[in-house]
């Protein structure tokens, strides 16, 4: 037996011993990670909570340990309301361990005076950025840090949110979906629409359904076709008129008309 195929019967045998351990080895981790995926608390969105019932619900229903501090003057907390949450870190629909800390931002009514005293000093006019397919976090931010005031909507299930993220930005309108096509100017309300797991689960279900239903639809329509056909070949169906004379129209041989004139 040369070295080169010693080396591999080898190679061979100690894959063969190892390889079960391994297989057992990544079984194990990926289960951890499931587990571990289970155990992790979500964040809700408390925008707009008064903030004692915000640190409630994080520290008596999620075992989180939540602190508060008061958020800093912004344009768009100008018509907002005192002691409503306005943010948290980590952001609102992240998934943490219990017993994370989670600081939770809220206003005073001094915050607030102070922010009405910045859109009276800065209001301008620009155009609406483009956040749609941002997270909504993160989209709030942006439109947030241009002085507009944004009202989070939740979208109704349809097949075309089977391809969305959770969270995901699907549009932007002004107050009663007026479509936004002009300029906004600072301290202007939009509503930011998104989408979250139930939407996404329904909507998966609704395109499934609509597909299904595509493929019956198809389905029928050969099994007919093929009932037709079958019948013209057996003789069974009568087939129309104009049917038949476009099967039989190709194969017409045309008459060649002869360029010469008859001689007299």
């Amino acid at each position: 037996m040369g070295l080169k195929t010693g080396l591999l019967k080898g190679g061979k045998l100690v894959a063969h011993k190892l390889a079960p351990d391994v297989m057992n080895l990544g079984a194990k981790i990926g289960s951890e990670i499931i587990e571990k995926q289970k155990s992790l608390v979500k964040i809700p969105n408390l925008k707009d909570v008064h903030i004692n019932e915000a640190l409630r619900v994080l520290k008596d229903e999620l075992n989180l340990i939540p602190t508060s501090a008061i958020a800093k003057p912004n344009i768009a907390y100008a018509n907002e309301s005192e002691n409503e949450v306005v943010y948290s870190e980590p952001k609102f629909g992240s998934r943490v361990n219990p017993k994370t800390m989670v600081k939770v931002y809220y206003l005073t009514q001094e915050v607030i005076e102070k922010s009405k005293l910045l859109v009276e000093n800065t209001v301008q006019e620009f155009k609406m950025p483009d956040v749609v397919g941002l997270d909504l976090d993160e989209a709030r931010e942006d439109l947030e840090g241009l002085g507009l005031r944004v009202t989070e909507k939740l979208e109704k299930p349809h097949l075309k949110f089977g391809g969305k993220v959770e969270g995901q930005v699907t549009r932007v309108t002004l107050p009663s979906n007026k479509k936004v096509s002009s300029k906004l100017k600072t301290g202007d309300r939009v509503w930011l629409y998104y989408v979250n797991e139930e939407v996404l689960s329904e909507s998966k279900t609704i395109r499934e359904q609509k597909e299904q239903d595509k493929q019956a639809l198809v389905d029928k329509i050969g099994q007919v076709s093929q009932g037709v056909a079958k019948g013209i070949h057996t003789g069974a169906v009568e087939v129309p008129r104009h049917i038949a004379k476009s099967i039989k129209a190709p194969f017409k041989k045309k008459k060649v008309r002869s360029g010469k004139r008859e001689e007299k």
